[in-house]
């Protein structure tokens, strides 16, 4: 499981290790030692350009150039801001390489594009307002096959993934002593390509408590449920689901569907009446209610282990009764319990504030979803997410899965990132397959939490095992239950 921490973090954990003098010279020239082999390994024949900014990331990028000439490498510097003032350790290198070939930036346009390029410009003291001069530079580099950054790829910020106008595309990013969140966040995935983390032997992991955890398949499957040889269906738990308004039946199904396939010993689906009949065709399994108003939650309210509610449920009176009813009973009888769509948006209403809902519920927003109970525009959560999912816990006091491109999961104390899957997991039902599988896993036992963490990486790696065997296109949410699974067994 990776670490993940800001700039202002890896900063200040730089400055504090750097005890006597010359500590920041050897771990530069260290850095670039280390850079130097990996990329006489992975381009062994090839020519390089090395871009330098006027910063210590320019410095590495000196001392990498310098390491490849002695390899007998054909090596090419670009100093990009020429006339900016380096910085001390950037002098040093820079007067180190002096004797080697430097060319302008209107000759990249005759360099071959079999070159490899590397971007030392900025690295993670970078930003993205980078003027025309710079953005002329990179999108120049576009033309080359190979492109590698060092630490962070030039026009990405370091802790929002945000990018500028233009911004080096890497194929793969060597950084330097942890992970920075931007990085992992936002387009950093995108324009990162191949991370690669030196630690310099610095040892930040184990010193300095992380913004992220990255979560990964190895480090969540061992809480998956085990099945006892002796067990039976009232060992795996009770889920209920509410869902599917008037003409949105298909949520509760999915959801149900989702939660029965996943584990759940008994699922039961409280909808419309209407949809009551399709939900039996599609899955007898599942016991099916149908419910005109609160009174008919009654009856099951002291049934379940787990209960997931929002999936096709809007702004409305029946939403808002039956939503009512459900949250002062969970909260009261402290009820493993998530929320989704259109309960997230309910939260917001007046008559809802005044129930405190306890610490262990799972509210699944996504951005639009954020946005609306922030009260911010959308684009603000996309802009700083990590900044957006503490601001809900903080709001709510619960468990917040921010869905989205690095889905995050948060509680008080902790946050872990999710970076697999991709754009085809962005189709209509998706979310309310995710809220029945973490649904499931709480019926079974799994905390809240665990549960939420277990769920969406699970949902996340479906969705890659769908892009192996079909294509980022035309997945339909009902398709992932047997890639889910497929990974629980």
């Amino acid at each position: 499981m990776n670490s993940i921490y800001t700039a202002e973090q890896v900063k200040a954990f730089e400055k504090n290790s750097f005890i006597k003098e010359g500590d920041d010279l050897h771990a530069m020239k260290t850095a670039a030692k280390q850079s130097v082999e990996i990329l006489n390994k992975d381009y062994p024949t090839s020519e390089f350009l090395i871009l330098c900014g006027p910063g210590n990331n320019g410095g590495d990028g000196y001392f990498i150039g310098i390491g490849l000439s002695e390899l007998k490498k054909s090596v090419k510097f670009l100093d990009v801001l020429g006339d900016a003032r380096k910085s001390p350790l950037c002098e040093h290198a820079f007067k180190a390489a002096k004797g080697s070939q430097f060319v302008n930036a209107k000759a990249l346009k005759n360099i071959s594009s079999k070159t490899v390029v590397v971007d030392a410009i900025f690295g993670i003291g970078g930003r993205i307002d980078l003027g025309s001069k710079l953005e002329k530079i990179l999108s120049d580099c576009d033309k080359f096959d190979s492109k590698v950054a060092i630490d962070v790829p030039t026009g990405l910020e370091s802790n929002t993934g945000e990018i500028s106008q233009a911004c080096f595309n890497a194929d793969k990013t060597i950084t330097f002593i942890a992970y920075k969140l931007g990085q992992r966040i936002n387009e950093g995935k995108n324009y990162c390509g191949k991370l690669i983390l030196k630690d310099l032997g610095l040892g930040m992991e184990e010193n300095v408590s992380p913004t992220l955890k990255e979560l990964s398949f190895e480090d969540i499957k061992k809480n998956i449920p085990k099945r006892r040889e002796s067990s039976h269906k009232g060992d795996h738990g009770k889920l209920l689901i509410i869902a599917g308004d008037e003409g949105f039946g298909g949520a509760g199904i999915m959801s149900s569907e989702s939660g029965l396939k996943t584990g759940a010993g008994l699922v039961k689906l409280l909808t419309r009446k209407s949809h009551v009949s399709a939900s039996l065709a599609r899955n007898p399994e599942v016991m099916v209610f149908g419910a005109d108003n609160a009174q008919d939650l009654e009856a099951n309210l002291d049934w379940p282990d787990a209960v997931v509610a929002g999936p096709g449920m809007f702004k409305n009176y029946w939403s808002e009764q039956i939503l009512y009813k459900l949250l002062v009973h969970v909260t009261d009888k402290n009820i493993p319990t998530l929320l989704d769509a259109g309960a997230l948006r309910l939260l917001s209403h007046k008559a809802f504030s005044k129930i405190k809902l306890h610490s262990e519920m799972v509210l699944t927003p996504h951005p639009g979803e954020a946005a609306e109970m922030l009260n911010i525009p959308v684009n603000e959560i996309q802009k700083n997410r990590i900044k957006s999912v503490k601001a809900l816990q903080k709001k709510y006091g619960c468990i917040i899965v921010l869905k989205g491109n690095g889905t995050i999961v948060c509680n008080k104390n902790d946050a872990y990132l999710c970076s697999s899957g991709g754009p085809e997991l962005a189709v209509a039902g998706s979310g309310d397959i995710l809220s029945g599988v973490i649904g499931s896993l709480m019926a079974q036992g799994l905390s809240p939490f665990e549960a939420a963490k277990t769920g969406v990486e699970i949902h996340a790696i479906a969705g890659a095992e769908f892009v192996k065997d079909v294509g980022r296109i035309g997945l339909a949410a009902g398709e992932l239950i047997s890639y889910i699974r497929k990974f629980l067994n």
